[in-house]
Order: C-alpha cells, then sequence, then structure tokens
C-alpha cells in the first residue's frame, strides 16, 4: 500500500511454483519485458494487485489518496495480459479504507481495512470468498502490537494459508513512516497470531529503509517486496526478491531490475511463479504491469 496515503489516518489519532536461481547484485534474475495488464470494463486506478493462486482472479483497489473511497474490486482472467471487470468485492466494503487482498488457495481471502483501527488498534480482516462476495469477515487483532500510531498496513498469505507475511509501520508525525518491517505470522485456530519468534527469519531483509508489500511464491520459497528510501519528502520505490535458504532464514535480498518507474511496487506472483505483477503510476493514474522470466 502507498505508505503516504495512509500517514494521515494513523496520525491523527497518534500526535503509514517456480523459484529463482542464485541472485547476483544488479541483475534482475531472468525477468524482463514490462508488459500493461487491462482490465476491460474498468477505468479508474488499479492499485495493490494480487493474482489468486489458480490465477483466474485479480484482485486490487481504486486510490488509496486521503480523498478517496477506496474499495477492493475483482476482475477474472481472459489471458495474462487481460482480465474482465466483475466489481466490488461484495461484503468487503466500507465507509473507511479497504485494500490489499491476498488469499490462500482454499478461498480464505484478507485485506487492510481501517475501519475499526481507532476503536481496537487492528487493521486485518479475514473471510470466506466464494462468487464475488466475502463471508464471516472476522479481524486478525492478534496482528496488532496494540500500540497507537503502529499500523498493519499490508499482508500476504502463503499458498497454503498457514502464513502471513504482513507490514509493520511506526507512524509519529511524519508523512511517511518512521520505519516499516516485514513480520510473520502463522495460522494458530480461526486466525493470525504474530510470530516474534520468527523474527529471525526476516533478519536480512529488513533494513532502515521502509519494507512492505510482501509476495510469496505458490512454493514459498521466494519473498518479492517492495522496499522504498527516503529522500527528503520523497519515497523512491523498488521491488526486491529473496529466496529461502536451507536455514529456514530469507537470504540477502536483490532488486528486480526490470520493475522501474514513478510509485512502482506492490508485487504478486503468477501461479507458476515465472510473473510477477504490480502497479505503477503512469500519466497520473495507477495501472497494472507484468514482468516474467
Amino acid at each position: 500500500m502507498r505508505l503516504a496515503a495512509l500517514a494521515p489516518l494513523v496520525l491523527a489519532g497518534a500526535c503509514g511454483t517456480a523459484s529463482p536461481g542464485a541472485l547476483e547484485p544488479g541483475v534482475s534474475d531472468g525477468f524482463g519485458g514490462p508488459r500493461p495488464v487491462s482490465i476491460t470494463g474498468y477505468a479508474g486506478d488499479a492499485m495493490e494487485p494480487f493474482l489468486s493462486r489458480d490465477g483466474s482472479v485479480l484482485f486490487f483497489n481504486n486510490s488509496n489518496a486521503p480523498d478517496a473511497q477506496t474499495d477492493l474490486h475483482w476482475a477474472e482472467r481472459k489471458d495474462d495480459l487481460t482480465f474482465r471487470y466483475r466489481g466490488l468485492v461484495r461484503g468487503a466494503n466500507s465507509p473507511a479504507l479497504d485494500a490489499v487482498a491476498t488469499m490462500s488457495a482454499t478461498g480464505l481471502l484478507c485485506f487492510v481495512s481501517t475501519r475499526s483501527y481507532f476503536e481496537t488498534l487492528g487493521s486485518v480482516y479475514c473471510g470466506k470468498w466464494r462468487d464475488g462476495a466475502v463471508t464471516d469477515l472476522a479481524l486478525q487483532d492478534r496482528l496488532s502490537l496494540k500500540k497507537l500510531g503502529r499500523l498493519v498496513f499490508d499482508v500476504e498469505l502463503s499458498r497454503d494459508g498457514e502464513i502471513a507475511v504482513f507490514a509493520d509501520g511506526t507512524f509519529s508525525g511524519g508523512p511517511v513512516p518512521d520505519a516499516a518491517d516485514l513480520r510473520l505470522a502463522r495460522r494458530d485456530g480461526a486466525g493470525y497470531r504474530y510470530a516474534p519468534e520468527d523474527e529471525r527469519r526476516l533478519a536480512a531483509v529488513n533494513t532502515g529503509d521502509l519494507e512492505y508489500a510482501a509476495a510469496l511464491s505458490p512454493d514459498g520459497k521466494v519473498l518479492a517486496f517492495t522496499r522504498a528510501s527516503k529522500l527528503g519528502p520523497v519515497l523512491q520505490t523498488s521491488v526486491w526478491i529473496s529466496r529461502l535458504g536451507n536455514d529456514g532464514t530469507f537470504g540477502p535480498p536483490q532488486r528486480i531490475s526490470a520493475i522501474s518507474g514513478e510509485a512502482a511496487e506492490a508485487p504478486t506472483f503468477s501461479p507458476d511463479g515465472r510473473a510477477l505483477y504490480y502497479h505503477v503510476k503512469v500519466g497520473g493514474r495507477y495501472a497494472i504491469r507484468r514482468v516474467s522470466r
């Protein structure tokens, strides 16, 4: 999720199957050819794409600018570069910001919503996806660190739904978070529990920059994510990729040089793990692109 868009929401109360081989510095790991993705029947902003594990459904949200009504939408696949718009995700949207969908292969749909943040300090909801709707929504309050100014603003489920990778942001008065790191949660009963015992698994990924918008490959062995560097008031975004080592930790990441452009971020894997979809700002509007190996 674009960080600056979330800052006013939090600061108002706080006074944002194939795996790659070895990666070499400066090498894109074979990704290339950014190509536009069209959503026929839809003409608005398309941000935070998530492709279902079978590739049949593309989830996305419209603009998350502070003055926008940000909602979750979905589209059906026609081919790798074309999807047919089907409308809003029924049962998911509220008057607040609702965005950043993710789903397991079993149909568990999770997303970020600020609808109850100031009452619960939680922001992730999960429910059952079927036929364009989500039901039985439940707040994942065990993902929250229960501190005003801390916000989970992105979440990604593994294919089997047993693991969640989420972005934990700290806001304290600036236009962007002071810090944003990726953390792990585990399925525990009917919901997800933040697992601080797993922090070491992401030690090589998190830095003093902002890490967020994670994506897991179908086999769970590759992690793609966004990194934003603060250059004064400007955020410079890039997409990185890391491989799971034999010790169970994700190794030092490398930047995917094929993904570039203004606000290029928020990757999601294709079902075979050989392509990534992401959004980028083009001509003042957010659109989805695809790179492949």
